[in-house]
């Protein structure tokens, strides 16, 4: 205690001291309510501060945000399951990793919920019925079971997006290959932009491919036609600091042109959630405005993300704002002369003139984003790597990357993401008031 209150002393630090005894009076409020009143005197020489109760409403406001993972719930559950099919894991084998390996309390108490949900979900399906993820399970086992299953009917198996592969999908094309002696295998994908972790995808099937497959041959096409050189040389910035996990390349544009990331900080405190959404989906639109009414940009040359797309008091916001201008937006990314509104893993493999990041905090909506538990589907996962951040660095890498022109990102000035200070070089700052 001595110590502590030396450190305080020693920092120009104030403190005020209570104990389990204090707790235990009848008065403890009051007494806690004088202390702090004192320790503020003593720092400020002012007696004009008084302690007031928050109302109901500013009390849900400032926990609100931070209780929202209890929504999450049943999906998490559903991606429990999910992913354990990926891995060809049942919930007779979720039980014995359960049983066989060390897992947190909350490990635990997750999995085995989501498995008694599993169970009786998959007793539901019964032996007629499969889901998504069972069709290729099932088609695997035929392969398996089965000498003569697609023997020698393949000359050329062709694979886009390998850098998702899975498991599953991974002994599907080893069975395919394995029966088709003279077949020959060829993939595309990029290690970069491999962000579907969480439905189970493995980015070791992609990087050390000839782990996997005998001979393999590999083309890196590294000339980006999309975006300036600025957003190529950034989106090559974010991944560097991916310090595994990833091929090393050296990625060119077929443009010299180069303009900063303009990142738009509020001054807003975290707890007005409130305050700085309306802020920022206020700016965001006015410059969208600006642009379109100054510079005669489309409507459809703007793309707004978002890391979580379904928060819902921001989408608000930025609907009635947007309204209020005239300003058409959308969901759906083929309607045109709308300005896009998704998150980013739907925004994968389309591309903008301008592309505003909105939320890039560190907090549950941000990036890298904490609503998800990733910790939680561990007992559904074997031979995960656990680079989790690395993932979530990797979608930042896919929002940037999809402007030609222009990158906007929003932020909060008190809770800014760490993946913005990994760019610092290529970033120009403008603070906005309140």
């Amino acid at each position: 205690m001595n110590i502590k209150k030396e450190k305080y002393k020693s920092n120009q630090k104030s403190l005020f001291e209570t104990s389990q005894s204090d707790y235990e009076q009848a008065n403890f409020y009051k007494l806690l309510a004088e202390r702090f009143l004192k320790t503020l005197k003593d720092k400020t020489q002012d007696e004009s501060f008084e302690l007031n109760s928050l109302s109901y409403s500013e009390l849900v406001e400032s926990v609100w945000e931070s209780a929202q993972f209890v929504k999450q719930i049943p999906m998490n559950i559903s991606r429990f399951i999910v992913i354990a099919k990926t891995y060809r894991l049942y919930p007779q084998d979720i039980d014995k990793r359960l049983s066989a390996e060390r897992w947190s309390p909350k490990q635990i108490s997750f999995a085995k919920i989501a498995n008694k949900i599993y169970e009786i979900y998959q007793k539901k399906l019964g032996k007629e019925n499969i889901d998504f993820s069972d069709m290729i399970n099932v088609a695997v086992d035929n392969l398996k079971e089965n000498k003569d299953f697609y023997k020698n009917k393949y000359d050329h198996i062709l694979i886009d997006e390998y850098q998702d592969i899975s498991t599953q999908r991974y002994e599907m094309i080893k069975e395919l290959m394995s029966k088709n002696d003279k077949c020959k295998l060829f993939c595309v994908g990029d290690d970069w932009q491999s962000i579907m972790g969480f439905a189970g995808s493995n980015l070791d099937f992609f990087i050390n491919f000839d782990k996997y497959f005998l001979h393999p041959a590999r083309t890196d096409l590294t000339k980006n036609y999309r975006s300036i050189k600025s957003i190529v040389d950034v989106g090559a910035c974010i991944i560097k600091n991916n310090k595994e996990g990833q091929i090393k390349k050296k990625t060119v544009s077929n443009s010299n042109e180069t303009k900063p990331v303009l990142v738009y900080s509020s001054k807003h405190q975290k707890k007005f959630f409130s305050q700085y959404y309306d802020q920022i989906a206020k700016h965001c639109l006015d410059t969208i405005k600006e642009y379109h009414t100054t510079k005669n940009y489309p409507y459809d040359d703007f793309m707004i993300l978002l890391r979580i797309a379904n928060k819902k008091k921001l989408r608000n916001f930025i609907t009635e704002y947007a309204n209020s201008l005239g300003i058409p937006i959308s969901e759906k990314t083929d309607r045109p002369n709308c300005v896009h509104i998704i998150s980013v893993h739907k925004s994968k493999g389309l591309q903008a003139r301008v592309v505003m990041v909105l939320n890039v905090d560190k907090d549950l909506y941000g990036f890298p984003c904490e609503l998800e538990s990733p910790d939680i589907f561990q007992p559904a996962i074997k031979n995960n790597d656990g680079l989790r951040k690395q993932e979530e660095r990797r979608l930042f890498y896919v929002a940037v990357t999809r402007a030609k022109e222009e990158v906007m990102i929003y932020t909060q000035k008190c809770s800014e993401s760490e993946f913005i200070t990994e760019i610092k070089e290529f970033v120009k700052r403008e603070e906005l008031g309140y």
